[in-house]
């Protein structure tokens, strides 16, 4: 036998112990030398295809074989890397020539039977395999067929053949498998380094990945560069990207199909039933051997090629832990990916999602930003931007036509040069993201001019420094028609004092000089002077109404019982109720006439407008209780109808002069007589206010100091 590369036969430092003397004794210490020297040489190897030829050049001279091979199988069984040795050299990727071996032959049976085989003819036994391209592969052979083993793992599996039948022997055969059990641990060894090395190249391949996809925000460019780097991945016939959209899932990145720019936008269902909605739903990847066989598998119209499709991963692309979208990786041949593939793409479509994401949201910011582009421009409202100090930065035309400026005069003035408030209001800056601050000014125009307007001042938070958007909305138009209205009204008013007093006079003067026997006639007349003082009533509350608004009402104040106010302005409108079959309930405190100083005219007329709005409101038949109380220095009056309701948003706005609530099928008024009633009861030191629900009536309270 030749002396093995790199092992020498002579007995130096560090070589093992002799171990006897004679034949049998030399053979066993030139065994133990050579697997001293095997050892140390396949421990210095970590490259796996070069430890792999290794291993061949160092068995093949041991035994004496003329060929041989040498396969190294991953965690599942399968065939990873291999090399084959004939002709004097050794021959490495040969893993795919050998799979019929390892899966038909005598490799095969070894891997699965965990244990070493010695074929003396190879001619004669099963376990070979038999090639018909080579004339049956009948012919006389010995081999050795040994597993590597390591930590109880077969990790591989070696083959040294001869030509000549019984050419190797048990011995042979022992030392075959003693090489093997240092090989394994070296294979293991290798291949672990090689995993490991393998996944830090796909780390970076990965980094790499994620910097060429996040290069760039644009939808139409990242999702195309996600399926371009993919096939850096993995294989595959067709691939793309589904992103959810409401209850469907929309194409919008297609790489290896007919046409891939014509498949986009097509919507598949979101539903769970479907292969592709499973994935989203449950937030995990599938692999399919066979799509066509799955009932999950949709075929949608504009998408021809799903049909073609075979195998298939699918893989979801989750942000901050939400599925936003999936990654289809196609392929048209069955069982092509497996849990190999699966783990790839999954990490893959790990850094992919983000880049998806922000492309969509920059998206979407870039259509929010257009909107509000948009809408600020084509505002009829002058609409300035300010920093949160109130430096002007943006302004829109209509505020430029408003205030007479040019963007560049306009530009880095302070807003409250602009325009001067009515009232002390807050600082902008003040104002919390979302906030709006809503007071009247007048604004200032260019050339020292004053224009009335309403301020709304809202703070923005969307933009990377936060602003103040300042709506300054011209109200000299509303203004001149409610002093239009004032006056007209005023008019009318005065006009309809005299001949209203003069109608009531002669109604009254009637009514006495009737006989008693003419029931009819003084009914009518009753009806008739009792309509002629609430018109009354109105005229003077809408002279009172235009007096306390400018605050020149002079109130008349006695002391007087509420107690007995109450029941006289009841008594008064208690026809108007029992025509309408509502029912009127007092709760007053017994032997307490809630004595205080008032305008007893005025505040009867508050009273009244109060009972006529509950009868007018208060479903036919109902009910209607007034209540009077004393609480701390303050008497409080309530008036509780079983009407509709008002609405939350309504409850202040209804004491607004002209306001006037929208509720289909309910009475229409004026809008002047609660807007009366808060001026009046202020015009005291009080306070008015209404408690209701919708559907189940109001409670009118009002408050004046004892």
């Amino acid at each position: 036998m030749s002396t093995t590369p790199g092992v020498t036969r002579r007995k130096g430092k560090g070589d093992p112990p002799a171990t006897g003397a004679g034949p049998a004794g030399e053979r066993e210490r030139s065994s133990l030398e050579l697997l001293y020297g095997i050892s140390r040489e396949l421990a210095a190897q970590l490259d796996l295809r070069r430890l792999l030829q290794h291993i061949l050049q160092l068995t093949l001279e041991a035994v004496g074989a003329t060929s041989g091979s040498i396969l190294v199988l991953d965690e599942r069984g399968s065939v990873l890397e291999g090399a084959l040795a004939f002709g004097g050299k050794v021959h490495d990727h040969t893993a795919e020539q050998l799979a019929d071996t390892y899966e038909r032959g005598l490799a095969g049976w070894v891997v699965e039977h965990r244990q070493a085989a010695l074929v003396s003819n190879t001619g004669d036994d099963t376990r070979w395999l038999r090639r018909p391209e080579r004339g049956g592969d009948g012919e006389s052979r010995s081999a050795i067929c040994v597993p590597l083993l390591a930590r109880e793992l077969v990790v591989g599996v070696l083959t040294m053949v001869h030509p000549q039948a019984g050419h190797f022997t048990e011995p042979d055969m022992a030392l075959l498998q003693a090489i093997a059990d240092q090989a394994g641990i070296a294979v293991q060894n290798a291949r672990l380094f090689s995993a490991e090395q393998d996944r830090r190249q796909f780390a970076a391949t990965l980094q790499e990945i994620a910097r060429a996809v996040s290069a760039n925000l644009e939808p139409s460019v990242v999702f195309p560069a996600v399926l371009e780097q993919l096939e850096r991945v993995v294989v595959f016939d067709s691939a793309s990207i589904l992103l959810a959209e409401g209850e469907a899932l929309r194409l919008v990145a297609a790489r290896g199909f007919n046409d891939n720019d014509l498949v986009l936008g097509v919507r598949l269902p979101l539903d769970r039933n479907l292969l592709t909605g499973h994935v989203l739903a449950t937030r995990q990847p599938m692999v399919i051997g066979d799509v066509q066989a799955e009932p999950g598998w949709l075929l949608p119209d504009g998408l021809p090629e799903a049909g073609q499709i075979r195998g298939w991963i699918g893989a979801p692309l989750i942000v901050r832990d939400r599925a936003v979208g999936i990654l289809n990786v196609d392929s048209r041949t069955p069982g092509t990916y497996g849990e190999a593939e699966v783990a790839d793409v999954m990490a893959f479509a790990d850094q992919a999602a983000a880049a998806v994401a922000n492309a969509q949201l920059f998206s979407e910011t870039q259509e929010a930003r257009q909107r509000y582009a948009t809408l600020f421009e084509d505002s009829v409202d002058p609409v300035l931007i300010t920093t949160p100090t109130g430096e002007i930065t943006d302004a829109n035309v209509a505020a430029l036509d408003f205030l007479g400026y040019t963007p560049e005069s306009l530009r880095g003035l302070d807003i409250l040069s602009l325009h001067r408030p009515k009232a002390d209001v807050p600082a902008a800056r003040d104002l919390s993201a979302g906030d709006t601050l809503a007071y009247d000014a007048t604004a200032i125009h260019r050339d020292g001019r004053g224009l009335p307007i309403e301020v709304h001042a809202k703070r923005i938070e969307a933009t990377p420094q936060p602003t103040v958007q300042w709506i300054l909305r011209d109200v000299s138009e509303r203004m001149a028609l409610d002093e239009l209205r004032r006056d007209l009204t005023s008019m009318i008013f005065h006009d309809l004092r005299s001949p209203l007093g003069n109608v009531i006079s002669s109604l009254e003067l009637l009514q006495v000089s009737l006989a008693e026997s003419d029931e009819t006639t003084r009914s009518v007349l009753s009806i008739a002077v009792r309509s002629s003082r609430r018109l009354s009533r109105l005229v003077e509350s809408l002279l009172d109404l235009a007096q306390l608004e400018s605050g020149q009402a002079v109130l008349h104040k006695t002391q007087g019982s509420m107690s007995a106010l109450i029941a006289e302005t009841a008594e008064e409108v208690h026809p108007l109720a029992e025509g309408r079959g509502h029912m009127i309930q007092f709760s007053l405190p017994r032997g307490e006439p809630l004595v205080i100083d008032m305008d007893v005219d005025m505040i009867r007329r508050v009273l009244m407008n109060l009972l006529e709005n509950a009868i007018k409101y208060t479903r036919n038949p109902g009910r209607i209780l007034v209540s009077g109380r004393r609480e701390g220095t303050s008497v409080i009056v309530g008036v509780r109808d079983s009407g509709p309701g008002i609405l939350p948003k309504d409850q202040v706005a209804i004491f607004d002069k002209f306001a006037r609530l929208r509720q289909e099928g309910q009475p229409k008024g004026l809008g002047l007589g609660l807007a009366f009633c808060r001026l009046a009861v202020e015009a005291h030191g009080g306070r008015i206010w209404v408690e209701s629900e919708p559907g189940a009536g109001a409670l009118f309270s009002f408050e004046l100091p004892a």
